[in-house]
C-alpha cells in the first residue's frame, strides 16, 4: 500500500491517479474525504488526518511499505508555512517509520535549492539563495528527510508545475489563465524550469521505485523563459499575450503571486537545470511545446 498525503491537493491528485493507473494500491490521505471525493479516482482508501494530528497520521500509515509526502503549504504566513512545510513533515515522516514504512519520498521545491549563479542541481554547488518563508520551509523539510537513518529517504524537485491535474487548474495554470485574460498584462521574462503536473507525478514513482535513498531528484521538463511559455499558451488559445519586462525589472503593483515569480528569478541568472539523477532513473518528461499544447487543450474551455 502507498501513502500520499496532501493527495486532494493539484500535485498529490496527479500522483494518485497516475499511480491507481499503474494498478498500486493508494491510500490517499486528506482533511476533507467529500471535497476529495471529486478528484479521486473510484475506489481509493481515504484517510482523513491533517498534518498536526499525530494519531490520525499514524493511523492512515499503518500496513503502507511507501509513503510520498506532498502535502505542505505555499502561502499563508511566515509561521504557518514553515510549520506546515517543517513540523507538518516531521510528523508524516515518524508516522511512516513507526508504520514500519520502507521509504519516504519527500516533495521538495527547485526553489529550496537555486544557488546564486542561478543553478538548480541535484547536488547543489552553493548554499540555497531564496530566503523567502516557502523556499527557507522547504529547504530545512529537505534537511530533516536526508538526515533521517531510520528508513530509506528521497527527495523530489519539481521545478514550476503546470498542467493538467484532477484538482484543476492551480499552480502556474493560474498564471496562463490571467495571463491569456489580459488579467496579468505584463511579466518578467525570466527563465525557470517548467514540468507537468503528470510527469511531475511520474518522477516521484520513479524516485519511490529506483531512487537511491538519501538523494535528491530534480524534476523538470524543460528551462524557458517565461515570455516563451505564456506566448504559447495565448497563441495556441486565441488569448492575449503579456508585455515581458527584461530580468531585473519590477512589476508594477498588483501583480500576483505566480508573476511575482518571474520578478524574483529575474533577479538570477538564466536558470540551469541539472536533472541527471533523474533522467537516469528513466525520468522522460515532455517539454514546454508538448505540455502547453496538452495544457492548452485542457483549459482552452476556461478561457470561453
Amino acid at each position: 500500500m502507498l501513502m500520499v498525503t496532501g493527495a486532494g491537493g493539484y500535485l498529490g491528485s496527479a500522483l494518485v491517479a497516475l499511480a491507481v493507473r499503474e494498478g498500486r494500491d493508494v491510500r490517499a490521505v486528506v482533511r476533507d474525504a467529500q471535497r476529495a471525493a471529486a478528484v479521486l479516482p473510484p475506489g481509493v482508501d481515504v484517510a482523513v488526518a491533517d498534518l498536526a494530528d499525530e494519531e490520525a497520521l499514524a493511523r492512515a500509515a499503518r500496513g503502507c511499505t511507501g509513503v510520498l509526502h506532498a502535502a505542505g503549504a505555499v502561502g499563508g504566513t511566515a509561521e504557518q508555512t514553515r510549520w506546515a512545510n517543517v513540523e507538518g513533515t516531521r510528523r508524516a515522516l515518524e508516522a511512516a517509520v513507526a508504520a514500519g514504512a520502507e521509504r519516504f519520498v519527500l516533495t521538495s521545491s527547485s526553489a529550496a535549492i537555486i544557488d546564486a549563479d542561478g543553478v538548480v542541481a541535484e547536488e547543489p554547488a552553493g548554499p540555497p539563495a531564496l530566503t523567502d518563508p516557502y523556499s527557507t520551509s522547504k529547504a530545512a523539510a529537505e534537511a530533516l528527510v536526508l538526515a533521517d537513518g531510520r528508513i530509506e529517504t528521497v527527495v523530489a524537485c519539481p521545478t514550476g508545475i503546470y498542467g493538467p491535474s484532477p484538482r484543476g487548474p492551480e499552480s502556474y495554470n493560474e498564471l496562463l489563465l490571467a495571463a491569456a485574460r489580459g488579467d496579468e498584462p505584463v511579466i518578467v521574462d525570466s527563465r525557470v524550469g517548467w514540468v507537468l503536473a503528470e510527469d511531475a507525478a511520474a518522477g516521484h514513482l520513479l524516485a519511490l521505485d529506483r531512487g537511491e535513498p538519501g538523494r535528491r531528484y530534480v524534476l523538470c521538463g524543460e528551462a524557458a523563459s517565461f515570455g516563451r511559455v505564456l506566448h504559447a499558451f495565448a497563441d495556441r488559445t486565441g488569448g492575449r499575450r503579456v508585455e515581458t519586462l527584461p530580468p531585473g525589472a519590477t512589476l508594477p503593483d498588483g501583480a500576483g503571486t505566480f508573476a511575482r515569480r518571474s520578478e524574483v528569478y529575474g533577479k538570477f541568472p538564466p536558470v540551469r537545470v541539472d536533472d541527471s539523477g533523474a533522467r537516469a532513473l528513466g525520468y522522460a518528461p515532455r517539454g514546454v511545446d508538448e505540455g502547453i499544447a496538452i495544457t492548452a487543450d485542457w483549459l482552452g474551455p476556461a478561457l470561453s
